[in-house]
């Protein structure tokens, strides 16, 4: 009868990984280019004079279009650290621009929410930043750091009566930090599941393996079973021959029993009573053959 039917390639650990992490920076980049570029627009506005954060808006779309281009035209072999370099190479500007619009909203004299950039930033690096934990704090540390130097450099504490800054800033930090522990947290225990789902399709795969031989040996032994049976009733002056044949036969018999162990590993229902063995092994060298082509076509 037929023989359960194997489940789909898994994707390896490392692949999601890169995808990943592909995807993270794809977004964070993109995200970058929209709303740098609606900001030109309104700086504009805001300070007519001011060429500056106009510039630096500009130069910072010019990047995030690059790093873009580089992200599709790697999308299919770029490694986990080009996807955070991408992202950490977007992220810095974000530094001098921030420093930049602030002075100058503070020289403005218009209303504004001060240090607003570096909260939604630090949450952005908590949730999309396709990299290790020590690197994602650092970056989360240096806008932190920052937010706070611009609150008392500027004499903000001073100027707005918002009693909660600087530190409702630094609880944004501490939220990014969290949700950035959990989330990688979170894909190490997907990609230990993904390995340990890995093993198990593969010690099934060997149990079908070996069942698979054990029944298609059978045949074969019982008929070799029956000829030496006949070979010592016709043939009795070779007893040293039929000895040695049957204590091979004997041997065969030991190992195919042997691989019964396997049996247990294996998920039966009521319409799967045994295994195809020839269907079990074409297949089996169906897989091989094409993980040795992947294996070729790898650089």
């Amino acid at each position: 009868m037929a023989r359960p039917a194997p489940s789909g390639p898994l994707l390896l650990a490392t692949e999601e990984q890169r995808a990943r992490a592909w995807w993270g920076a794809f977004f964070a980049t993109l995200l970058t280019l929209l709303g740098e570029v609606a900001y030109f627009f309104i700086d504009w506005r805001v300070h007519p004079g001011n060429l500056t954060l106009p510039t630096l808006r500009a130069l910072h779309v010019l990047e995030s279009v690059g790093l873009l281009a580089l992200l599709v035209v790697r999308r299919n072999t770029a490694s986990p650290g080009l996807s955070a370099g991408v992202f950490t190479a977007v992220a810095l500007p974000h530094l001098l621009i921030f420093a930049v619009a602030e002075v100058a909203m503070a020289a403005s004299g218009h209303p504004w929410q001060p240090l607003t950039g570096h909260r939604l930033l630090m949450l952005g690096i908590g949730l999309l930043a396709p990299m290790e934990l020590g690197l994602g704090v650092g970056l989360i540390g240096a806008f932190a750091l920052e937010a706070v130097v611009l609150w008392y450099g500027l004499g903000l504490h001073t100027r707005l009566q918002m009693p909660w800054e600087p530190w409702i800033t630094l609880v944004w930090g501490g939220t990014a930090c969290g949700l950035l522990v959990f989330r990688l947290r979170m894909q190490r225990m997907e990609q230990r599941l993904l390995k340990a789902r890995s093993e198990a399709e593969s010690l099934e795969q060997v149990a079908r393996l070996l069942l698979a031989m054990r029944d298609a040996a059978n045949t074969p032994l019982q008929s070799l079973e029956v000829g030496v049976s006949l070979l010592q009733q016709r043939s009795p002056e070779h007893a040293t021959l039929l000895a040695s044949m049957e204590r091979a036969l004997a041997r065969l018999r030991s190992l195919t029993l042997r691989m019964g162990v396997a049996d247990p590993l294996l998920k039966w229902d009521s319409s799967q009573e045994s295994i195809d063995s020839e269907e079990v092994l074409r297949s089996l060298e169906e897989s091989l053959t094409r993980e040795l082509e992947r294996r070729r076509q790898q650089p």
